[in-house]
């Protein structure tokens, strides 16, 4: 298992060996929302198979007696475990503060920005409006979710 730790939200990220998988700790707002949400996103997963959103599949909390706290943490599907060749990555968020790269390992919304149109990207009209339609739906889950 890989550790990687994500500075901005404090917390950490493990990646199983194959790649496959990856767990991520969480806080008590996190589960707390989660938990919430639960109903809502196992119907808007049934009902949108291809939906963008991450396929989580397990949620726990791990109680460390000696040390009198309790770690809750996410088993999801890693979005890098595909059989495709990534050219490029991208952590979009959708907001434009704070989204800057600070190196050229994976570009991030304001990079995006500047790069498009000379690096547009080009999809089939077909395909290009499949992913629309599904973005939008997803948008829409979230949005009902605040």
């Amino acid at each position: 298992i890989e550790f990687t730790s994500n500075a901005k939200s404090g917390q950490f990220f493990f990646y199983s060996s194959d790649g496959k998988y990856m767990i991520k700790t969480m806080t008590n707002a996190e589960s707390k929302f989660l938990r919430r949400i639960l109903p809502h996103y196992f119907r808007h997963c049934s009902q949108n198979p291809n939906t963008l959103i991450t396929k989580f599949l397990g949620m726990y909390r791990v109680k460390l007696y000696h040390l009198r706290r309790n770690v809750k943490f996410i088993i999801m599907n890693s979005v890098f475990d595909t059989d495709k060749y990534l050219q490029s990555f991208f952590d979009l968020k959708g907001s434009k503060i704070g989204r800057d790269s600070p190196g050229e390992d994976v570009q991030k919304d304001n990079d995006v920005r500047r790069r498009l149109p000379e690096h547009a990207f080009a999809l089939p009209s077909d395909l290009r409006q499949r992913v629309r339609n599904q973005v939008e739906r997803d948008c829409n889950f979230f949005k009902e979710m605040k």
